[in-house]
């Protein structure tokens, strides 16, 4: 690494110098001669040699010219939900608000309640639509998630399939051998923040993905001192990520004990050593299980359906809100009630 980044400072300096060698000959004869008005002349030039190679920010009447596109897009309500991220719950969707390209969004819940498999839904929803989706897994395997896709797809319970409907099995295999041809890229040893970094930036360069998935934030391997900072630390590094990948980016974290315990709704400060995810999020998302269901019944481990709810506790230009669910632990998938 050290000596690639060399190289490339090398190479990096030789292009621009290559673009501006016989310029800076015909500068030091000038000077030599006392001409300092036709030096002047070859400075200008060097700049303008230069000039395509400087980073263009949009300027600000390119950008006026998009925000009145779409707003135009939005008023006659021909804008297009090709370039948003779904969670495959449509009532939340709609009034939530779709996932904008821009955001960053965390995705918080109690351990083994449904956070991995949220996720997991929503990369296959999305991926469904032709979206590209990268996910990082970091506490399973890429086989494990397409398997899950494909057992949420179909409706087929994993731990069961010799005692599985033969039309059920046909779905399973025909999404697993569809999926080789979906839009969709998975990681499972890229376990530390720099390996992380390092591979979205070469997705962000080549494959360009629409939507990137980390599951979670809190297994991320990083240099701190302490629980608070490195969960800090995280939680800023996700900020520059997302504006390298140029998409949205969703992390999912952990909650604390303190909903759990207390069998109340989620908040903002319920995430786990939070550090500064509340505030550096876009878009805060939570799932609950409540102690009991809607008739008073205490939700038992050994249920095969379990009454949610999901949350969403911020979003920076709209709306708050909520969702009643029903989470179908046989086939790992989230339907609204």
């Amino acid at each position: 690494s050290i000596h690639g980044n060399k190289a490339l400072k090398a190479l990096v300096e030789r292009a621009a110098l290559r673009k501006t060698e016989v310029l800076m000959e015909d500068a030091k004869a000038q000077i030599e001669k006392g001409k300092h008005e036709d030096v002047k002349q070859i400075v200008n030039r060097m700049a303008e040699a230069l000039a395509h190679a400087a980073p263009q920010e949009h300027t600000l009447a390119d950008t006026i010219e998009q925000a009145i596109a779409w707003t135009a897009e939005q008023v006659n309500g021909t804008l297009s939900d090709e370039k948003v991220v779904l969670t495959g719950l449509p009532a939340f969707d709609r009034h939530a608000s779709p996932i904008q390209m821009h955001e960053y969004v965390v995705v918080g819940a109690r351990t083994s309640t449904g956070k991995s498999s949220l996720m997991t839904q929503i990369a296959r929803v999305n991926v469904d639509r032709g979206l590209r989706v990268a996910m990082f897994t970091l506490e399973t395997s890429c086989r494990a998630i397409c398997l899950q896709m494909a057992s949420q797809a179909s409706s087929v319970n994993l731990r069961e399939l010799s005692t599985e409907l033969p039309e059920k099995l046909d779905r399973f295999h025909t999404y697993l051998a569809a999926l080789k041809t979906k839009p969709l890229m998975l990681f499972e040893h890229d376990l530390s923040l720099e390996a992380i970094e390092s591979r979205c930036r070469l997705l962000a360069t080549s494959w360009k993905p629409d939507l990137v998935i980390i599951d979670y934030l809190g297994l991320i391997r990083v240099r701190s001192d302490g629980a608070y900072e490195r969960m800090s630390k995280l939680s800023k590094a996700m900020i520059p990520l997302r504006k390298s990948l140029g998409c949205c980016l969703m992390v999912a974290a952990q909650l604390n004990r303190g909903n759990e315990m207390q069998d109340r709704r989620p908040t903002r400060t319920d995430f786990r050593d939070a550090g500064s995810i509340e505030e550096d999020a876009h878009r805060i998302l939570a799932l609950h299980r409540p102690s009991k269901d809607s008739t008073g019944m205490l939700q038992e481990l050994g249920q095969s359906t379990f009454e949610q709810e999901i949350f969403q506790l911020k979003l920076r230009d709209g709306p708050l809100g909520e969702g009643k669910l029903r989470f179908y632990a046989k086939h790992t998938t989230f339907h609204e009630v």
